[in-house]
């Protein structure tokens, strides 16, 4: 390379950078980073992190060592989720979804379309928090459960509820030793969700007639992945000529984002298991410290025009998140 070209890429600015472009590439990175770094850098990308645009799919299922460090994940979640402004289409929520995020999104936005929750038995998730919001969420296409208990009841206002719904993966750990409500998720599924086009039950205790009421109620489905579902006995024979792709119980876990051994033992693994947002074209000022819980919180935007003011995740703040 000359020295002529050596000289033009040092005195490029990248602040020169339309706007469209340099989202795009802020949003490669995690909401902490965003949070706590890019919106720093300068006025320019400060104001491009709080624009509503950036926060219509979050996904806070890739958040490296937060979990080590103590951050409070859902005042966090609750700052993002104001800042789409009402614009929300996606979410993924690893380990620390709750009954009070689900009613935060759904008294905030009117157009989720895709919703991702991993692993939240460790909150006391139940079932109250999903009945109560599903009813707020009718545009929804894609839902996933992964390592999440929902009784019957809740799949069924689900199911009802969201009649867009075309993608459902509802994927656990195997129970061999219950034998109890084998078929209760397969029939409710059956009895409620007739649209669906994709459908993922690993690791679930369905039974040879759960699934013969699936295919008799989803009469549309294209694909179907029963990796580790040890109940059936004869899934080729049942799903002959009616599923374009199939994935059987012995199938390899190739792609599926658990360590090998036990469906479920493990964390997510790699990058092609986050939501993926690609498909889809498509600010508030409030500050950590005087962020209140859905119970406290203000509906009324709060007005601050001043660009000075510093909403990242200062060293102050980080006390505030503990």
């Amino acid at each position: 390379m000359s020295s002529t070209a050596i000289a033009a890429v040092e005195s490029r600015n990248w602040l020169d950078l339309p706007d469209e472009v340099t989202a795009k590439i802020l949003m490669k990175l995690s909401v902490i980073e965003v949070i706590e770094n890019a919106q720093k850098v300068c006025v320019s990308w400060r104001r491009i992190c709080k624009d509503p645009s950036m926060w219509r799919h979050i996904d806070m299922s890739n958040l490296g060592d937060l979990h080590d460090k103590f951050y409070d994940l859902e005042k966090l979640c609750f700052h993002v989720i104001d800042r789409c402004q009402g614009n929300l289409i996606g979410i993924n929520i690893d380990f620390f979804a709750s009954a009070d995020i689900l009613r935060y999104i759904a008294e905030r936005t009117t157009g989720l379309k895709r919703l991702r929750l991993f692993s939240c038995l460790a909150y006391g998730f139940s079932d109250e928090g999903m009945i109560v919001a599903a009813p707020k969420f009718p545009l929804l296409e894609e839902l996933e459960f992964t390592l999440c208990h929902f009784s019957v009841e809740a799949l069924k206002v689900i199911g009802k509820s969201c009649p867009l719904l075309r993608c459902f993966k509802l994927n656990k750990v195997s129970s061999p030793f219950d034998d109890s409500e084998c078929n209760d998720e397969a029939l409710a599924i059956a009895e409620t969700m007739p649209g669906l086009r994709h459908l993922q039950l690993v690791g679930n205790d369905i039974k040879d007639d759960g699934l013969e009421a699936i295919l008799k109620g989803c009469p549309h489905l294209e694909s179907l992945d029963l990796r580790e579902c040890t109940r059936l006995t004869d899934v080729k024979k049942m799903c002959a000529d009616k599923i374009k792709s199939l994935k059987l119980p012995n199938d390899p876990k190739d792609g599926y984002p658990f360590f090998p051994g036990y469906v479920g033992m493990g964390y997510p693994g790699n990058d092609d298991y986050a939501l993926d947002f690609s498909d889809f074209d498509e600010d508030d000022d409030l500050e950590y410290d005087d962020y209140d819980y859905p119970s406290n919180h203000d509906d009324d935007d709060d007005d601050d025009d001043d660009d000075d003011d510093d909403d990242g995740l200062s060293d102050y703040d980080m006390y505030d998140l503990l």
